[in-house]
């Protein structure tokens, strides 16, 4: 199936799709690009206009699920706002997938490593002399 262009916001309600559809037991794959339209090859990052801001350029999305892609070209200046509903989307998508964290399990499991990392480690009393010279069997032995 050829990838189909569509508008941004189309993009995003076809993405939902993706993730609510409970039937499609694929992986959705989501890949960023800089569109640039230059023909000479890559595009120097060092040019900046008088504003300091540097050259803006679109920027390509694509969704890649099974048999199912789809892109859309985000212009520069509308990028804040699709990547505003673009997060929520995602956020909203991933947050009943994700395992809800027990803290109290943890900070025993933590108190309970530490403890017995105390009862382990024993302080070793290091002796006064040196480990060569004269009288060393003696200090040695006499610990």
């Amino acid at each position: 199936m050829p990838q189909l262009l569509v508008s941004p916001e189309e993009f995003l309600t076809k993405l939902e799709g993706c993730f609510s559809d409970p039937s499609s037991s694929s992986s959705v794959w989501l890949t960023h690009k800089r569109l640039t339209h230059s023909t000479d090859g890559d595009v120097q990052m060092g040019e900046e206009n008088e504003d300091g801001d540097g050259p803006e350029c679109e920027v390509l999305i694509r969704c890649t699920q099974g048999d199912n892609k789809f892109s859309a070209k985000i212009p520069a200046s509308s990028l804040s706002t699709f990547h505003s509903t673009y997060g929520a989307l995602l956020k909203s998508s991933f947050a009943p997938l994700m395992r809800k964290r027990d803290k109290k399990k943890e900070k025993l499991r933590a108190e309970s490593l530490a403890k017995k990392r105390r009862e382990v480690y024993v302080d070793v009393v290091v002796g006064v002399g040196g480990k060569r010279g004269k009288g060393r069997r003696q200090r040695v032995s006499g610990v």
